[in-house]
């Protein structure tokens, strides 16, 4: 059975704080299992929720919580840090409001990746709505090492992380964006993962920098809110509206301008903020999702290219190949003929064949 931390005489510590995290979200011996030598899972049907949340010290400069669970009540937790962090949010779903001194709430309460910093000296209340499911991944780093973890230089960041990391970044959300379907896929798999042990940390870790990759390089092609500029807030959420509503309907995209219309703008105005925002207009956003469909299916091999087509939403194998030509730089039957389909065992033939070479 897991040791639990002692009492502290304050209820507020460092979000980096491992032993006060571990154990802070059962009231029972029995709520939590170590399942590495630095990786606590808390069972919250022993506190009359469910599911679980993992939670993983990676190193003194990095905490991990993988959350899949319904906590039964709401839970207020404080923090209070003499260091600057980062704290990355990624949810599939959660309510959560988190304030940080004096600033508005963050509400974290819709599938998204939200980047943010916190400076030193700022104490941080954590509500967490209770009857609610609460499934991704939230870690926290010490900003001034974050760099170094992922072999980066200041000047490979983007200019608000850099500020974080310098320590001339005030609080607030500096970057959010929408899950979009690798992301989604890539927490799934992760809070599904069969792992166990250290196997589970490594994974974990994996997952992490993966996650930041994703997220460095979608801050680099997404406009960041500054000040109150309300027209500028604006226009990220129509640009996010339509991304939500393309990620959903790529295979036979919306006329621009009735979604346009749908979500209260002109035409003109979303292509524009959409460029801007994802750095890809509209069109090609739903070219390149289907495409990138299109080469998942050839590869598994068990559509005809007339049936992947169709899956991917064009009424004419002949429209097809001639986008999947233009995209990928061959027709979609030499794409299958050179790249060996994944779901295929090898032929006793090869491996024989093989064995002799």
């Amino acid at each position: 059975m897991p040791h639990r931390a002692a009492s502290s005489a304050k209820d507020a510590w460092s979000p980096l704080d491992f032993d006060q995290e571990a154990f802070r979200a059962g009231a029972t011996e029995q709520s939590f299992k170590r399942f590495a030598r630095q990786g606590v899972r808390t069972l919250h049907a022993h506190e009359g929720g469910s599911g679980t949340s993992d939670t993983v010290r990676l190193d003194d400069d990095l905490l991990l919580t993988v959350i899949n669970c319904v906590l039964p009540r709401t839970a207020r937790w404080r923090y209070d840090t003499d260091e600057a962090l980062i704290m990355l949010r990624a949810s599939l779903c959660c309510d959560v409001a988190f304030e940080v001194g004096s600033a508005s709430p963050l509400v974290f309460n819709r599938p998204e990746v939200t980047l943010v910093c916190l400076p030193k000296g700022r104490p941080q209340t954590v509500d967490i709505a209770g009857g609610a499911r609460q499934q991704g991944m939230v870690a926290i780093f010490r900003a001034a090492a974050f760099p170094a973890r992922y072999g980066l230089q200041l000047a490979d960041l983007p200019p608000v992380v850099r500020d974080a990391v310098t320590g001339s970044a005030d609080v607030g959300r500096i970057a959010s964006f929408p899950l979009d379907h690798r992301l989604a896929a890539l927490l799934a798999d992760t809070i599904d993962t069969r792992l166990d042990g250290e196997m589970r940390v490594v994974q974990y870790a994996g997952r992490l920098a993966e996650l930041v990759a994703y997220t460095l390089d979608a801050m680099q092609h997404t406009p960041l809110l500054r000040g109150g500029a309300l027209n500028r807030m604006r226009d990220v959420e129509l640009a996010h509206a339509a991304l939500q509503q393309l990620e959903r309907d790529y295979r036979r995209p919306p006329l621009f301008a009735d979604l346009a219309r749908e979500i209260g703008t002109n035409q003109n105005k979303l292509k524009a903020v959409f460029k801007e925002a994802f750095g890809v207009t509209m069109a090609d956003y739903c070219l390149e999702r289907r495409m990138r469909e299109a080469q998942q299916l050839l590869l598994e091999a068990s559509l005809t290219i007339a049936q992947v087509a169709e899956r991917v939403g064009y009424e004419h194998q002949s429209s097809f190949a001639a986008a999947f030509s233009g995209h990928v730089g061959m027709s979609p039957r030499q794409y299958r003929q050179h790249r060996a389909p994944f779901n295929l065992p090898l032929s006793s033939a090869a491996i024989g064949a093989g064995s002799r070479t």
